[in-house]
């Protein structure tokens, strides 16, 4: 019982840290904690507009501390001639790989990212594992070294197996907040922001209130609909799948709930929407904030942001 509530503990941190409540190192100490592991890093990976992977997201932590001299250092000296990273292309969605296995035995010997980078940083010994999202999208979360003595346990893997999805989902509900300027934002606030269509869902799961934004998809009815206060997709397939996610986001009894993705058909364009479904626990104060159970982010993703290539490179410490 114990180990479950200290895991619930540290997948509320992460849906918080989604919304920008509290920092991501925050939830990242707390799940390498957890995991028993040196750190992390989490990269988000989209497709870019001729169908390459392209970085929208990368941060390295150490315990608990964020370590941007780490992804500057990595990025400008030892990325572009990683042997690892395309071969991580190849894994298949939650495959987990040891960092060793992915370089070969000469490798080990010469590779520059290797042995400075990763011997430097207690990640050698650590591990990979690819999260496919939606429309090729998807995260590689990188662990470093175990911190038990004797190495990577059945129960550590087990953890990580089990927080994966939960990473996936935060990282893409917080990279949607940051498109739309929302991170760290109140239930208010958010109702009043017009770069994201936003659903508020009370704890039985029926709509509490939706912006502008969003209640102009469901006037619209085409594909995503108020049905007399449920949240309901067009399409029967597509509704079945949207109910279970809400089923899973509003728990009974108190459970922390998961959250999910969904994609929505649309009749009038061929871009379907993205509804990012999202539990909330104790997000504000009074007797509104209380109700809500869950957030739905309606994503248009014809209408998302582009990362600018020179501010790219600026952050990332990229060159040309």
């Amino acid at each position: 019982m114990a180990g479950a509530d200290r895991f619930g503990r540290v997948v509320e941190r992460l849906y918080k840290a989604a919304l920008g409540e509290v920092t991501w190192a925050s939830a990242v100490g707390m799940m390498n904690d957890l995991i028993r592991t040196t750190g992390q890093s989490i990269t988000y990976v989209d497709v870019g507009p001729r169908g390459e992977p392209e970085i929208q997201l990368s941060r390295f932590f150490v315990a608990a501390e964020r370590r941007d001299d780490l992804r500057q250092l990595y990025y400008r000296d030892y990325y572009w001639r990683d042997e690892a990273i395309p071969r991580l292309a190849g894994l298949d969605d939650g495959e987990l790989a040891w960092k060793s296995d992915l370089y070969t035995d000469q490798e080990m010997k010469t590779s520059a990212a290797y042995n400075e980078f990763r011997v430097a940083n207690n990640t050698q010994n650590g591990l990979f594992t690819a999260i496919h999202g939606l429309d090729g999208s998807g995260i590689i979360l990188s662990f470093g070294n175990s911190t038990e003595g004797e190495g990577w346990g059945h129960d550590q893997v087990r953890v990580i197996r089990l927080l994966s999805p939960h990473i996936l989902q935060a990282a893409r509900v917080h990279r949607a907040m940051a498109d739309a300027r929302a991170l760290g934002a109140s239930l208010v606030e958010l109702l009043e922001n017009g770069r994201l269509g936003l659903i508020q869902l009370d704890r039985r799961g029926r709509i509490m209130e939706a912006n502008d934004r969003a209640r102009d998809i469901l006037l619209e009815r085409d594909g995503l609909l108020d049905a007399g206060g449920v949240l309901t997709a067009g399409h029967a397939g597509e509704n079945e799948e949207l109910q279970q996610l809400l089923a899973e986001a509003l728990p009974r009894h108190g459970v922390q709930g998961a959250g999910g993705s969904t994609k929505i058909t649309r009749s009038k364009t061929r871009t379907p929407l993205v509804l990012e479904i999202h539990p909330v626990r104790g997000m504000g104060v009074g007797r509104h904030a209380s109700q809500v159970g869950a957030l739905v982010l309606v994503v248009d993703p014809a209408r998302r942001p582009r990362i600018d290539p020179e501010l790219a490179v600026r952050l990332l410490g990229l060159g040309p």
